[in-house]
């Protein structure tokens, strides 16, 4: 089997790279695939997802020894296949840590840390993927749109779906909405009740420890602040925080105390070097999971505190997880980690550079079917990649500069989908890629 060019680049580094190469072939050589659309899902999956996945998880295994932890608990869902790998790590890093998956969301989160009487300035109602319209917002709240129609229109919100916050209008009356005493009164008991549901949980799971590393993928760190908030405010401690990479915002939260990241910190160390642009996009993607969103928690007859799931998932199951996940257990099992000390971090960036940015089209047409959601409700999935029409790209091409992404979560991937004109779309935009700014998940 010929090596492919991650393997291949891999390969050109010693230690713990060198193992990966050879680890991604023999998982090649593993696990089956039937059609041209499972074979770059497996060979992305084997050469690219597994060497970003895995070497984050044993630096964090190694980390959370060093530092003396005694649990780890990985939020659902990014953390699951970090989750996997690490009990499959662990034994072989001679590492004993108490490890569970345990169940969060932004949903459940974020609102048990808002203050009803100051909605308007919980930038999490309006934001992700796909800017909220009303339907969103009251979703998001909990709230029955149908019975906030007349309020909606009285502060002149559209109940269009297609009339979004990203439309300054829209957003400015939006927010007018959610700071009604009406909808402040009708959250407050389910604000309060959701708040004392997440404290419960976390103290039942042992979250609320500062002997607890949660670990989750990244970004902004607004839920881990929202859960600090939560668990401060009722004198409870609160975990270390594990993050692939860390981007807070105007609207995130961060504290160098309790957060560190692996691959990038753009508020600490070890800062930009290594990140690649729209980078959580990408290991999003990687982090599928096999379940739906979290809705909320209850207590149950003898208790416990469960989650809620939704009761729908969007599809990856047909987009080809079960090839996916296969390629990245089998590429565990083969791994030497003889020199698991490595910090293999430029070689990994490397990686996602050359898969992100210059993807060939059967990569493209494979990863970019992926069904992304970056949406607390789920209601925002959209193919990773689309092609764009010779419309589209011709204001570019013709000179005059001006590009619209659109929604497309995947620019360069969109390109290699395009055709000619879109191939000569990316080199007029390659040097320029970094700059270009993408659509704004929150």
């Amino acid at each position: 089997m010929e090596a492919t060019r991650y393997e291949q680049t891999l390969a050109g580094h010693d230690g713990l790279a060198a193992a990966m190469s050879m680890a991604s072939a023999q998982a090649r050589a593993a696990v089956p695939a039937s059609t041209p659309h499972e074979k770059a899902i497996r060979d992305i999956a084997a050469g690219v997802a597994a060497p970003v996945l895995v070497g984050y998880v044993i630096w964090l295994l190694r980390t959370a020894q060093m530092r003396r932890l005694h649990r780890l608990c990985f939020l659902s869902r990014d953390a699951q296949v970090f989750s996997e790998i690490a009990t499959r790590m662990a034994p072989r890093l001679e590492i004993q840590l108490s490890m569970s998956y345990v169940y969060s969301s932004r949903r459940t989160w974020s609102l048990a840390a808002s203050d009803p009487y100051g909605l308007e300035k919980a930038d999490w109602l309006f934001n992700s993927f796909m800017r909220s319209n009303a339907a969103d917002v009251c979703a998001r709240l909990g709230l029955d749109i149908q019975r906030y129609t007349g309020t909606l229109t009285a502060v002149g919100a559209s109940l269009s779906p297609s009339v979004r916050a990203d439309d300054p209008e829209q957003n400015e009356a939006l927010r007018r909405f959610v700071a009604m005493p009406e909808v402040a009164e009708a959250m407050r008991p389910r604000i309060e009740q959701m708040r004392q549901l997440v404290r419960d949980y976390a103290v039942q799971e042992g979250i609320a420890s500062a002997g607890t590393g949660l670990v989750d993928a990244g970004w902004t760190g607004r839920m881990i602040g929202a859960l600090h908030s939560v668990l401060t405010s009722a004198d409870l401690p609160v975990p270390q925080t594990f993050f692939w990479g860390h981007e807070p915002r105007a609207s995130g939260w961060t504290d160098p105390e309790f957060i560190t990241a692996y691959m990038y910190n753009t508020v600490a160390e070890p800062g930009l070097q290594w990140r690649v642009p729209d980078v959580p996009y990408i290991v999003e993607t990687f982090c599928t999971a096999d379940h739906a969103i979290v809705s909320g928690y209850r207590s149950t007859a003898s208790g416990q505190i469960e989650a809620m799931l939704e009761s729908t998932n969007p599809p990856v199951s047909a987009w080809g997880f079960d090839v996916y996940r296969a390629a990245i257990y089998a590429f565990c099992s083969a791994l030497s980690l003889t020199h698991a000390g490595d910090d293999i971090r430029p070689v990994l960036s490397s990686l996602l550079y050359d898969f992100w940015i210059t993807p060939t089209e059967e990569e493209a047409a494979a990863w970019g079917a992926y069904p992304y959601d970056s949406d607390p409700l789920g209601r925002a999935t959209l193919p990773l990649a689309r092609a764009f029409t010779e419309q589209e790209l011709q204001p570019l091409l013709g000179g005059s500069g001006t590009f619209d992404q659109g929604d497309r979560a995947w620019l360069q991937g969109s390109l290699a989908l395009s055709g000619p004109a879109g191939r000569q779309a990316a080199t007029v935009l390659f040097p320029h890629y970094s700059t270009l700014g993408s659509p704004a998940t929150d």
